[in-house]
């Protein structure tokens, strides 16, 4: 009867352990690039630390605020800018398939032939690039102002 309480708890101590979300969020900027959550300084100082992060943000339609996706994504380059106005963090991902929502029928599509690259920043705004991936044509290139939320993995 002992071992079989032992392997119980074992059991319910590693599949905590395995699903447990490691990622704490260490800093959110609004569109206008303010801190909301955490300090830039502790963001600046794990990416310093080489830790891995991932960004949270929306994207929304201006005609229709209330209509918008989310996206996560695992940051694959980190630049911490020192300039004249003072330190920001960018964060460019992995390019991915293009895809467009389609609100009225409730369904992501992929975009055929297209790859969309991001590097959001803590200053609220963001560089994203479509482009086809036979010709290399960039189709739209493009800046954007939203908040992001700054994770790091723990």
């Amino acid at each position: 009867m002992k071992l079989f309480y032992t392997t119980i708890a074992l059991l319910l101590f590693t599949t905590y352990g395995f699903t447990q979300d490691n990622w704490k969020l260490v800093y959110e900027n609004d569109a206008e690039g303010n801190a909301i959550v955490g300090t830039l300084d502790e963001l600046i100082s794990s990416v310093q630390k080489g830790e891995n992060i991932r960004i949270y943000f929306k994207m929304g339609r201006a005609d229709r605020p209330e209509t918008f996706v989310e996206h996560t994504a695992l940051v694959k380059f980190t630049t911490i800018m020192h300039s004249p106005k003072g330190k920001f963090v960018t964060a460019q991902i992995d390019p991915i398939v293009g895809q467009v929502p389609s609100y009225e029928k409730e369904i992501v599509l992929l975009k055929e032939n297209l790859e969309w690259s991001l590097i959001a920043s803590s200053k609220g705004n963001n560089d994203m690039m479509t482009r086809n991936v036979i010709t290399g044509e960039i189709v739209d290139h493009s800046q954007r102002r939203w908040g992001t939320k700054w994770f790091v993995e723990k």
